[in-house]
């Protein structure tokens, strides 16, 4: 029996080293196919075009074709879905906003749990939000906007996108700011969101700075501050929610990053962090980023970018907490 067991021990060593070393081999030829990304949200939008620039930097790096394949819908559940059903070769990416692992677990009901089933891997582009509003709308600054909603008869609305978005929670934080006299509206996206503002159905929004500073420096909409400790570049004459004395009101720049599935191999998952961190290094990179009015991602350790994610998340918890909205 002894025998026997040690026999067992010995095969089962034998086999733990050659799987080992089979998927380290594997490693070193990865990718041996066209990679594709998927992505929650359709052509033309931030994860879209995002997406697409590091198709193009991965395909030039890896010597593989790099497929862009746009998963609309579901609160990034089709998208998750699609790589979660993917061919278990570890071929299948997704580049989305962070916020799909910070934000909506805590708002939006999902059938697994997207935080162990999916790996950040690296941020590729940073933006901040604005809180803009139709020209018309008197207020211009922070406090007014509070102080206006709270005295005015007639009713003040903000439109609210996807739920579990950014963009939702900054609105419903600022209706609870006004004591409720803000009414926050629900809408599917951002693009009938900005059409109702410009119409003046609804006066405000929350919107990340790529798409809302033409619309701004065109004078269709007005901004009124900047979710963040600093200025944008791309608005350098808008001042800072900090600036305006809502320290409490500031949340961590949103971002679009690259996530893997959790059960990646390690030698794999080692080497999709080393090829994003040589592209997102890349002056050529960041200067197409900044082409398209987004902000180069600040360069951290995977430790780093993994407690920056937690703190997001137990911040946002806090806040959903004081809202008492109702998570999973």
């Amino acid at each position: 029996m002894q025998k026997m067991i040690k026999n067992l021990r010995t095969c089962a060593t034998a086999l733990f080293i050659g799987l080992v070393t089979a998927t380290a081999a594997y490693a070193q030829e990865w990718p041996t196919k066209p990679i594709r990304i998927v992505v929650p949200a359709p052509p033309g939008g931030i994860s879209d075009a995002v997406a697409r620039l590091v198709a193009e930097h991965l395909q030039n790096d890896l010597k593989q074709p790099v497929i862009v394949d746009n998963k609309p819908g579901g609160s990034a559940v089709i998208a998750e879905r699609a790589v979660m059903n993917a061919p278990a070769d570890w071929h299948t990416l997704m580049v989305a906003p962070s916020s799909i692992w910070t934000d909506f677990p805590l708002t939006v009901k999902t059938p697994f749990d997207v935080q162990k089933t999916f790996t950040y891997v690296s941020d590729v582009a940073s933006m901040v939000h604005l809180l803009v509003a139709n020209p018309s709308f008197p207020p211009n600054k922070l406090q007014e906007v509070l102080d206006y909603a709270r005295q005015s008869k007639d009713p003040v609305n903000i439109a609210n996108l996807s739920p579990g978005t950014r963009s939702d929670m900054l609105g419903e934080l600022l209706s609870e700011k006004s004591s409720r006299k803000i009414t926050t509206v629900p809408y599917k996206g951002s693009a009938p969101a900005i059409v109702d503002l410009m119409g003046n159905q609804v006066q405000m929004t929350f919107e990340v700075v790529t798409n809302a500073a033409p619309l701004i420096k065109a004078g269709k909409i007005k901004a009124i501050g900047v979710v963040s400790p600093t200025r944008t570049r791309l608005l350098p004459d808008v001042p800072s929610f900090a600036e305006q004395n809502m320290p409490d009101f500031v949340l961590p720049d949103a971002s679009v990053g690259l996530f893997a599935l959790s059960n990646t191999p390690p030698a794999v998952m080692q080497k999709v962090r080393q090829v994003m961190e040589k592209i997102t290094r890349s002056p050529k990179f960041q200067a197409q980023l900044k082409g398209q009015g987004f902000d180069t991602p600040q360069q951290s350790t995977q430790q780093e970018l993994q407690t920056k994610m937690l703190a997001t998340v137990e911040q946002n918890r806090k806040i959903l907490s004081k809202l008492k909205v109702a998570g999973n």
